[in-house]
């Protein structure tokens, strides 16, 4: 694992928040170095998940992505059959928490589901973001935001570093 790429990758979600960036990263760079030690570490939270058995790594790998942007407010986990303006209101948050201007706006209550997605990615691309999808095998939707310009390298840093994720 390289520590450059895995800051670099961090930095995508929580853009000028270094000390979000450490804790991230040092969360991260345990479950990339050592999957058995971040399940001992993280045994409780894995638990709440109902993940109490050793899980294999590449789904180690992504909810420790999840849990860790979670941790840091820059995460929205959305029912599959929240509307889209009610996941809206969770994207807002991370879009504030990121320290960012822009503000999304998903008119009516709409259905959920794929639909809710492309409602919400439909509503970020004028404001020149892109929503992330992270692989998580539930009825949830663990969502996050990047600018659109780096949407690119995020799939390749994600990739580099064997996290599995869609950015719209």
């Amino acid at each position: 694992m390289n520590q450059a790429t895995l800051t670099q990758f961090i930095q995508l979600f929580t853009l000028a928040d270094a000390e979000a960036c450490r804790r991230i990263g040092q969360r991260l760079a345990l479950a990339l170095r050592d999957p058995a030690a971040y399940q001992a570490t993280f045994a409780e939270e894995l638990a709440e998940r109902g993940m109490e058995a050793a899980l294999p790594a590449q789904e180690l790998r992504d909810v420790a992505l999840i849990d860790a942007l979670l941790s840091e407010d820059l995460l929205w986990e959305s029912d599959y059959q929240d509307p889209a303006a009610d996941t809206a209101e969770g994207l807002n948050d991370i879009l504030e928490r990121q320290g960012r201007q822009e503000r999304l706006r998903v008119a009516g209550r709409g259905a959920g589901g794929p639909e809710a997605l492309d409602a919400l990615q439909d509503a970020l691309e004028p404001l020149s973001l892109a929503l992330v999808l992270l692989t998580l095998d539930s009825d949830a939707y663990p969502l996050s935001v990047v600018a659109d310009a780096q949407a690119e390298e995020t799939r390749r840093l994600a990739k580099e570093l064997g996290f599995t994720l869609t950015v719209y």
